[in-house]
């Protein structure tokens, strides 16, 4: 797990970061936020659903290699890290 430094407020910069790493075009997303849960999508539209949202989610990039996790939010912005498999 790897802390996405802040600021990290903006699907924009995040699929970024992800992008550097080697995501795609298109992810898998695992969320509380039903309207992307368990869905394949593109990455940003994922995202943009996903970040600040306020409760968990998962966007699988590259399944088994590379992931984006938030954290539920409790108070201020929620933790946010980059899951990446050696």
């Amino acid at each position: 797990m790897i802390e996405i430094p802040k600021p990290n407020s903006t699907s924009e910069e995040i699929a970024e970061i992800l992008k550097r790493y080697g995501a795609g075009e298109s992810c898998y997303s695992i969320s509380s936020n039903e309207t992307i849960d368990g869905k394949n999508l593109p990455l940003l539209t994922a995202l943009e659903q996903a970040v600040g949202y306020g409760m968990p989610s998962i966007v699988l990039c590259i399944p088994g290699t590379l992931a984006y996790f938030e954290a539920e939010q409790d108070y201020g912005p929620p933790t946010r890290f980059l899951l990446k498999k050696k």
